[in-house]
């Protein structure tokens, strides 16, 4: 069942690259794997400056961003990310308190947020959401 829903998705979008974005190499990993088992191809950045160097280079289908990060955190990312390519989709990773985190979501730049735990179906789910796949 798995592997059709992956095949399926993979079909409908054309633009197979997800980037994501976490200063911790264990979790970008971890997202890496999930996000390549559902059929897209994964490119990484450590911080919001080579995420940006990144999206310079090449396009993707969304950005996926930890929250808290050195330097640039998720949501100065996110603007960022609009001002380069306003089409593409940010999902926010993170683990800070739900209500705190979903007021500051509307006046900012994310699509999406997921909140840690995060599990496979999560991240299948909202990137269903953000790549209109249905």
């Amino acid at each position: 069942m798995v592997a059709n829903i992956n095949q399926n998705f993979t079909k409908q979008i054309k633009n197979r690259r997800i980037l994501v974005v976490d200063d911790e190499p264990n979790i970008r990993h971890v997202f890496s794997t999930m996000i390549s088992f559902i059929g897209f191809d994964v490119d990484e950045a450590e911080n919001g400056d080579k995420a940006l160097n990144c999206l310079l280079k090449s396009k993707f289908a969304l950005v996926l961003t930890d929250l808290n990060m050195p330097g640039m955190d998720g949501w100065t990312l996110a603007y960022r990310i609009k001002e380069i390519s306003p089409e593409t989709p940010v999902i926010l990773v993170t683990g800070e308190e739900r209500e705190q985190v979903l007021k500051k979501m509307k006046d900012s730049f994310v699509d999406s947020i997921l909140f840690k735990p995060v599990r496979l179906h999560d991240v299948q789910k909202t990137f269903q959401s953000m790549l209109d796949w249905t």
